[in-house]
């Protein structure tokens, strides 16, 4: 009698595991697919992010040997295709690129790239101020007094803070932010600095 009962019981719980499977088998496919697909594109991504990196400072190698060889066209021109590719190695590479051009006497397109690098978003805050203390100082006869100066302001501000004078730094922050003819991100990133000093 018992043998029965026992076989009753497995009867309906295959009954009530199928009818489960028919009602949510396709979620659990899906959900698996989908962890699998995960995985994959994750591993795809990761072959590719260490392939870019491995190209970029291999051709960085290779620039840097141009130089060390006396090509330095050569190596001008190379540092320049990696400085488009963005990136660590971009930004080191558009500094090198700047300097051989100032060492061959090309200073207007070396200030330029200076310029660029100091309004550059993805290059960090010590990057551009380097840059922008480069640039000014290649243009200290030719430039502009009024606008080096200004350029020269952000760097006279975090020299302030650095010394803990946070009223000079706000007052330059302050003389930045107002001054509608300094470029949109500079006023940007002085009013940013403002916000953080009165917090």
């Amino acid at each position: 009698m018992a043998d029965i009962f026992k076989e009753v019981d497995e009867e309906l719980r295959r009954d009530h595991a199928a009818k489960v499977w028919k009602k949510y088998g396709h979620v659990v496919i899906g959900a698996a697919v989908t962890v699998v697909l995960a995985t994959a594109g994750y591993q795809v991504w990761t072959w590719w992010d260490v392939k870019q990196r491995t190209e970029l400072s291999q051709g960085y190698a290779a620039a840097v040997d141009l130089f060390e060889q006396g090509r330095t066209e050569d190596a001008a021109a190379a540092f320049g295709g990696l400085a488009a590719a963005g990136g660590g190695y971009g930004t080191l590479a558009a500094f090198n690129r700047a300097r051989l051009l100032a060492e061959a006497g090309d200073t207007a397109a070396a200030i330029e790239a200076w310029d660029r690098l100091a309004a550059s978003a993805s290059a960090g805050p010590a990057f551009r101020g380097a840059a922008t203390v480069l640039s000014v100082m290649h243009q200290s006869d030719s430039g502009d007094p009024a606008d080096l100066e200004a350029r020269r302001e952000p760097l006279t501000a975090i020299m302030a803070l650095r010394r803990g004078d946070r009223t000079r730094a706000r007052e330059i922050y302050t003389r930045l932010a107002d001054d509608r003819t300094a470029p949109v991100g500079l006023r940007g990133r002085a009013s940013q600095m403002l916000a953080a000093l009165e917090e």
